[in-house]
């Protein structure tokens, strides 16, 4: 699927990146019900001792002939609906969460010392969580899910000071975003928020950044946070064209970066190799 011609992948040696999650979205399981999760946290938990509970995510579905994907559905029931889940490794930069129709692996940097152990190591510890729901499934005699999306997301921190200084600046980090200088009127903007989206190659998926200003939680510096989700579904879903679809969405989000932000910014700031 990923465009053999292309040059190698952007790298950095200081890349901005404090998140990166992979997922799967599947038709709700039949029979998933409180009583599944007390059973699939203790087959989890020798390596993800701690857990979490945290609302559930609406499903999101990719289409085309549409602007942007299917909005999420309202439902009302009776029945609460279940909670969605996290494991939480016993490093707790790793997080497993679950709920009846998703499954999602993160990296999330948790301590200033934490260092980004690049794609192909949070790509494996995805699928080998995976495999091991999957495993779980089969055991509790749960039908095996239905994959309808993936998705792979790339959150960035990107602190003032290092490549811009205030939002009048923000071209410097961001071309397609900068704020025209000569005004007779407003001043520079206090807050700011950019969305676009990219159709995939084939439609295969779509590309969904967002650049927002923000400020960080654990020093109240200011960043510029981007997000950067690749979501869609391969043509068929096993499990070689998921991972092969795992492995575009991500050349998307890398080299979509590269392609947003500045070349002084790469180049200095975040050390880039290639």
């Amino acid at each position: 699927m990923a465009g053999s011609s292309q040059p190698p992948l952007p790298d950095y040696e200081l890349p901005p990146v404090i998140e990166v999650v992979c997922g799967l979205q599947f038709e709700p399981l039949a029979g998933f019900d409180a009583a599944t999760f007390g059973l699939l946290w203790e087959r989890f938990r020798p390596e993800y001792p701690t857990r979490e509970h945290q609302p559930p995510l609406a499903q999101v579905v990719e289409r085309f002939g549409e602007v942007g994907p299917k909005e999420p559905q309202v439902e009302f029931s009776a029945v609460p609906p279940l909670p969605r889940m996290f494991f939480i490794h016993q490093d707790p930069c790793w997080l497993v969460q679950v709920q009846p129709d998703r499954f999602l692996h993160n990296w999330r940097k948790t301590a200033a010392a934490d260092v980004y152990p690049r794609f192909p190591e949070v790509s494996s510890r995805f699928w080998s969580a995976w495999r091991q729901f999957l495993d779980f499934c089969r055991d509790e005699r749960i039908d095996a899910p239905a994959v309808n999306q993936l998705e792979v997301t790339y959150i960035n921190h990107i602190v003032q000071g290092e490549g811009w200084n205030g939002l009048e600046t923000i071209g410097e980090m961001f071309p397609d975003v900068a704020w025209r200088q000569q005004r007779s009127f407003l001043p520079p903007p206090e807050s700011i928020l950019w969305k676009a989206s990219f159709p995939l190659p084939d439609q295969l998926g779509r590309l969904h950044v967002a650049v927002r200003h923000a400020i960080r939680r654990h020093d109240s510096k200011p960043v510029l946070l981007c997000e950067l989700t690749a979501r869609g579904t391969p043509s068929t879903i096993e499990e070689r064209a998921l991972r092969e679809w795992l492995l575009l969405g991500r050349e998307w989000i890398v080299r979509g970066f590269a392609d947003l932000t500045g070349a002084d910014v790469q180049k200095n700031i975040w050390r880039r190799r290639a």
